[in-house]
């Protein structure tokens, strides 16, 4: 025993090792960036089943990703291996949505679904959610179906329902809304179908009317563990107490630090709360980061220091010191993409890394567009995370839904994607006619088309093409389980000739997807290699759940572009931050009493982004940037002045930096800080020719109705056709067509 411990807790450092010994009773481990975690959770996992605490089927592991899952599930079948205690079946180890959808496969009845649910992704609810809207006659263009999506999730997440939202003090919605949100179950219900959020929120209200079930995965389930604690939204806090709450052996681990998710409901309180939940806990902290130099711990630590929202640890390395933090000035986006791809191609050609190790991370998906260009222009193989994904695609979708339809006949969703794909005569107002008598009737639109055949409710052309789609449809469910998954697909594309189509069309996109349909089948068959048993479900619910990590493809040979939420539990050698300006990253705050908490989460974005580097960190920003096809000028970015001047490189490619203000223009070590604009700042800028002599001038004091007051400080164009940049009171300027600015001069 004492030997499998060694074996288990090798190489681990002091705190690692209380964390995975610790074993019985509730434990909060706070796990700085880059301290380990994933080992300790494993080692955790393999000591509670060679003690024999715990049998692999008695321990629920949850991850915030399919990627994480199957790494921390690989990990432990070796370290398992290396003390001979083999492991054959799969471990509960998953994300919170797939360890919700087994619960529900097994259980979903008692909560009058049928066993077969389809599992709807954001298009498919919206799609819903319009379906509604227009049964309930609203418009739109005035009430977005969007606005009605993130009330719901917004509900889904606090765990209510359209009645508990009409009583709950936590969440307000009008009545409209809540209107919306009935009909929209209704019509789930009606299509059995279930969205991301009801796969959490239907077992936590199968746990609370069913205790006896609860109370059986409460027997299973001895230990609970929990990793990225501090992304966890109220629902998922909620059942992760229920399921502890026999046994009280709930390990959760976490950084407050790296809390970046406020926006889709993660609450930073369930980590910092920890201990007032659990009063008995230990609390262990990591805080040795083994993936970064210490430049880059140290400079991160500053950052993340300015936050009053956190735990009090401090990270440190015994790594060498490293590069100093390179911070870069370009003149415009374009500049900053141009010298990106530049430094890229030097490092390489110097034999610096392969493109693989190199990653470039900006605050919004719209700024990877300037990025992509330069790439491509320069010849430099990339792939981007977060963009259209594989299972998004047209084609993918389409033939996802004919497999859905095969196994889930309610999916109402999948009847309006394929119901005339490929086209088949069944036009709108037909398919409008048929939604109306859904509702009705309250019969799925499959249901509804057999009885509108049946009743000759339409003219004896659409009667006949709808009959076609139903003998189609109809042929598909009877061989669904007749054969394997590569060979149903192959049924699915000759039937419903949407592979013919394709290749009738003989073009450049339709090439591009068959060969889309071609890496399906590939997929297919995968899944069915790796799950001997698999179904025809157990692929769509498996798909459904794709997160864009999880579809990252690892041995890609380019460079990778994503978001900074992206970015989190990952790490790249070489690492560019992009965009560090005022108002972009931070992003622009508005003046609501969550202003500080927003601009907390932003630094802590920050944070997650410096530290998924290893060797060197790039922070660049541009002077000027075109949002909504205006110029617009923005300071730096706070969280470059938070890092300390003397672990700092600045370079910049103006000859005279006058915008920014840390750093002086050579490229050793800046020693003056970064200044504020003041009221004399518009004298830094060139006096342009071609100056208008309108009623606006330089250095002039005006007044704008959103913005309030600021300075001129450049007056371009004459007539209608004068522009004015006007550095505001919050140091960011604008331009201006003068004649709609609506300026108050004063």
């Amino acid at each position: 025993m004492e030997r499998n411990l060694e074996i288990i807790t090798a190489k681990l450092n002091p705190a690692q090792k209380k964390a995975v010994e610790t074993l019985d009773g509730p434990l909060l481990c706070l796990a700085g960036a880059g301290s380990g975690k994933t080992g300790v959770l494993t080692r955790r996992v393999a000591n509670l089943i060679a003690t024999g605490r715990a049998a692999p089927e008695e321990i629920l592991a949850v991850t915030f990703t399919n990627k994480a899952a199957r790494e921390m599930e690989s990990r432990i079948f070796k370290l398992l291996a290396d003390i001979g205690i083999p492991v054959r079946e799969p471990l509960w180890i998953s994300t919170f949505h797939s360890f919700c959808t087994r619960v529900l496969r097994n259980h979903i009845e008692l909560l009058d679904y049928k066993k077969f649910f389809t599992i709807y992704d954001d298009s498919d609810q919206l799609s819903q959610i319009k379906k509604v809207m227009a049964a309930l006659q609203i418009n739109e263009k005035t009430s977005p179906a969007k606005s009605y999506r993130n009330r719901i999730n917004s509900a889904k997440m606090l765990g209510l329902g359209p009645t508990e939202v009409e009583k709950s003090t936590h969440l307000f919605l009008d009545a409209k809304s809540i209107e919306v949100y009935r009909m929209y179950e209704q019509e789930m219900k009606k299509a059995n179908a279930l969205d991301f959020g009801d796969l959490l929120m239907k077992v936590h209200e199968l746990f609370r009317m069913y205790p006896a079930v609860l109370e059986e995965y409460q027997n299973q389930f001895k230990y609970v563990m929990v990793d990225e604690y501090q992304d966890t939204n109220h629902i998922q806090y909620l059942l992760v107490k229920m399921l502890a709450q026999k046994n009280r052996n709930l390990c959760v681990v976490g950084d407050e630090d790296q809390s970046i998710y406020s926006w889709r409901g993660a609450d930073i309180r369930n980590i910092l709360d920890f201990e007032k939940d659990f009063p008995e806990a230990q609390t262990i902290k990591l805080e040795e980061n083994y993936r970064s130099t210490q430049n880059i711990v140290k400079a991160a630590t500053a950052v993340i220091k300015h936050n009053t929202q956190r735990k009090d640890k401090t990270l440190f390395t015994s790594n060498p010191p490293g590069d100093l933090i390179q911070v870069r000035e370009e003149r415009s986006e374009y500049d900053e993409a141009r010298f990106i791809a530049k430094k890229i191609l030097g490092m390489v050609n110097e034999g610096e890394g392969a493109l693989s190790d190199f990653a470039i991370f900006y605050r919004t998906n719209a700024q990877s567009r300037v990025l992509e260009e330069q790439l491509r222009t320069n010849s430099i193989p990339h792939q981007l995370v977060g963009g259209v994904r594989f299972y998004e695609r047209m084609e993918i979708k389409d033939v996802l839904c004919y497999m859905k339809l095969s196994v889930n006949p309610a999916d109402d969703m999948a009847f309006k994607r394929i119901v005339n794909v490929p086209t088949r005569g069944i036009g709108k107002t037909t398919l409008d006619r048929l939604e109306e008598l859904s509702i009705e009737k309250k019969l799925s639109l499959l249901e509804t088309t057999q009885w509108a055949v049946l009743n000759r409710e339409f003219n004896a052309g659409t009667t006949s093409k709808l009959r076609v789609f139903l003998d189609l449809i109809t042929d598909m469910q009877a061989h669904v389980h007749d054969y394997n998954m590569v060979e149903f697909y192959q049924l699915l594309l000759d039937k419903t000739g949407y592979l013919q189509k394709l290749k009738v069309e003989n073009s450049v996109e339709s090439e591009a997807r068959i060969e889309n349909l071609e890496e399906l089948s590939n997929a297919l068959m995968q899944f069915t290699k790796e799950r001997q048993d698999a179904t025809m479900q157990d692929f769509l619910e498996e798909m459904a759940l794709v997160s864009d990590v999880d579809a990252m493809n690892d041995e890609q040979n380019g460079v990778t572009l994503m978001t900074l939420h992206v970015s989190k539990g990952l790490e790249y050698p070489y690492v560019f931050v992009v965009g560090m300006e005022e108002n972009l990253f931070p992003s622009n705050r508005g003046d609501d009493d969550d202003e500080e908490s927003e601009l907390e989460e932003e630094r802590r974005l920050a944070y997650v982004g410096m530290t998924r580097a290893r060797q060197k960190l790039f922070l660049t920003y541009a002077r000027s940037r075109k949002v909504w096809g205006q110029e617009q000028y923005n300071p730096p970015s706070r969280f470059l002045k938070e890092i300390p001047n003397e672990l700092v490189n600045f370079t910049t490619s103006f000859e005279t930096p006058k915008f920014v203000s840390k750093y002086s223009n050579s490229s050793s070590t800046p020693s003056k800080p970064i200044r504020k604009y003041d009221e004399d700042e518009s004298q830094s800028f060139p006096d342009y020719e071609g100056q208008s002599s309108s009623e606006y001038q330089k250095g002039m004091k005006v007044r704008h109705p959103t913005f309030g007051a600021g300075t001129i400080f450049q007056v371009e164009g004459v007539g209608d056709q004068t522009k004015v940049s006007v550095l505001f009171s919050d140091q960011t300027i604008k331009k201006f067509v003068a004649k709609y600015a609506r300026l108050e001069r004063f």
